[in-house]
């Protein structure tokens, strides 16, 4: 346990900083590019995000879940990424000008070149990644995401104000790719890793065919949602429905992030030595929504603030659109848990057909509600994400059986938590008829948020009260022993 504490210790605290330069980087980028600009590189990053989910066929995840790692299984998954990479470049190329066409965008074709050069240097960093994460060291992986996510986030803006436009988003996506890899490579110096071998092919194509198929069903529900989006409406729509949803997933991309970047290789230890995973499963949600739910509540509460406060007056259009989404989010609250967990069971196979029936179900209602502008589109979530989640926690049960009412159980303290976390936010816009955009009355809010957050863990009893009391335990004592240190030095009357 002190393990998996320390991991996920080290692997939130990176995804909190990457977050918080991801944060900053867009604020200032959302004033330099309009939401039509943003939606370019929207469309572009699209189509790059679905080529790399065909590029899960040499499955990183593969390496992960693998009970016992060798050389070979390194070096077949590198060489199968590195060849379904350059099959997957050489098509964006040739396909960027009828991309450019469909959309009758001409300078999307130019943006998906500049990526595809990008996409070209992922095979090198894979294992790499895959070898840091299974060995749980996330302490480095921390450190090689941030200072690439830094670079990304200054090559961005420089280009822009060098009046590159979305253009040098893409630059920057090329720039970013280049240093993980080579951060990685003096990190983790086994240029052996690199020689070209199939010996292994057969175990890496039979998990990586599943995987890879799950993973193109997944992104590809993600992708063809701003593809189909940019067809239907048009790029503006494009943007500031990607902001929204950028929003909206913050708690999930940064409060959780760590959960996500843990839990496969948590969840495949445990299974791997034999132990029980239901309990892992339904504790991790009973810690997961004690955090997320209170975060999407104040997000929906303070939307228009917050928009206008990071992105600008030419976002606004999207207040009402982040906040349907966070709504949403809430309901979406398994995700991060439930795929690791059917890998590390070995049910793999399962992964596709759900991700099949997802994707369809999803991809029809948006197509049908993208006809009818925007909001309709962030509404028809209320129909989607309940189906998705829904289906994917019966898949889990099928494997590790547990009854409803445990997992009820695992969440209502967590629906407390989050109304008390609510009650002093909305006790302030009562009092003054809305927030406004005036720091003091945000402050106090934030704050009334945060004590009640509180009050609701220790009411509650959440496990999570006692994980929270430990930390401010040990931030004391620290400053107690830094405050003995510098009396001890000399800090007294002389």
């Amino acid at each position: 346990m002190a393990d998996l504490r320390r991991a996920l210790l080290f692997a939130s605290s990176g995804r909190y900083v990457v977050m918080g330069i991801n944060l900053a980087s867009a604020t200032v980028l959302a004033r330099l590019l309009t939401p039509s600009e943003f939606g370019i590189s929207v469309l572009g990053a699209s189509l790059l995000s679905m080529a790399e989910a065909i590029r899960e066929l040499g499955s990183v995840a593969y390496l992960v879940q693998q009970k016992n790692i060798t050389q070979g299984k390194i070096r077949t998954v590198f060489t199968i990424s590195l060849i379904v990479t350059l099959m997957m470049a050489i098509g964006l190329l040739k396909l960027s000008g009828t991309f450019a066409r469909f959309y009758g965008v001409p300078e999307l074709a130019r943006y998906i070149n500049i990526i595809a050069l990008g996409y070209a240097i992922a095979p090198f960093a894979h294992p790499i990644y895959a070898v840091l994460s299974r060995d749980m060291q996330f302490g480095k992986l921390a450190m090689l995401d941030t200072l690439t996510v830094l670079i990304n986030a200054m090559a961005s803006v420089i280009l822009v104000l060098q009046g590159f436009s979305y253009i040098g988003l893409a630059w920057a996506t090329v720039i970013s790719g280049a240093t993980w890899t080579l951060l990685g490579l003096c990190v983790k110096r086994d240029f052996s890793v690199y020689r070209p071998s199939l010996a292994e092919w057969r175990s890496v194509l039979a998990f990586g065919a599943w995987g890879s198929a799950t993973a193109v069903l997944y992104r590809s529900s993600e992708s063809l949602f701003w593809l189909i989006l940019g067809k239907i409406l048009d790029a503006r729509a494009v943007g500031l429905c990607q902001r929204a949803v950028l929003l909206a997933q913050f708690p999930e991309r940064v409060i959780l992030a760590g959960v996500g970047a843990v839990a496969l290789p948590a969840f495949s230890d445990r299974a791997r030595q034999g132990r029980a995973l239901k309990e892992a499963y339904l504790g991790a949600l009973e810690h997961i929504t004690a955090i997320q739910w209170p975060a999407l509540i104040l997000l929906v509460i303070m939307a228009d603030p917050i928009v206008s406060l990071l992105f600008g007056s030419q976002w606004l259009e999207a207040i009402p659109l982040v906040q349907i989404f966070a709504v949403t989010q809430m309901l979406n609250f398994p995700t991060a848990l439930n795929y690791p967990i059917q890998v590390a069971v070995g049910a793999i196979r399962h992964t596709a057909p759900l991700a099949l029936a997802q994707t369809v179900i999803s991809l029809v209602v948006l197509t049908f509600a993208a006809r009818y502008g925007m909001r309709a589109v962030a509404l028809s979530t209320f129909l989607t994400v309940p189906f998705n989640v829904g289906l994917s926690v019966l898949v889990v049960r099928e494997h590790i059986p547990f009854p409803w009412r445990e997992f009820a159980g695992a969440i209502m303290k967590s629906v407390v938590v989050a109304g008390m976390s609510a009650a002093g936010p909305l006790i302030v816009i009562a009092s003054r008829g809305t927030l406004g955009h005036s720091v003091p009355p945000i402050a106090v809010a934030i704050a009334l948020a945060g004590l009640g957050w509180l009050a609701g863990l220790r009411l509650t009893r959440h496990p999570l009260f006692h994980e929270v009391r430990s930390v401010v335990e040990l931030i004391v004592r620290l400053l107690g022993s830094s405050l003995d240190g510098i009396g001890r030095s000399g800090g007294g009357p002389r």
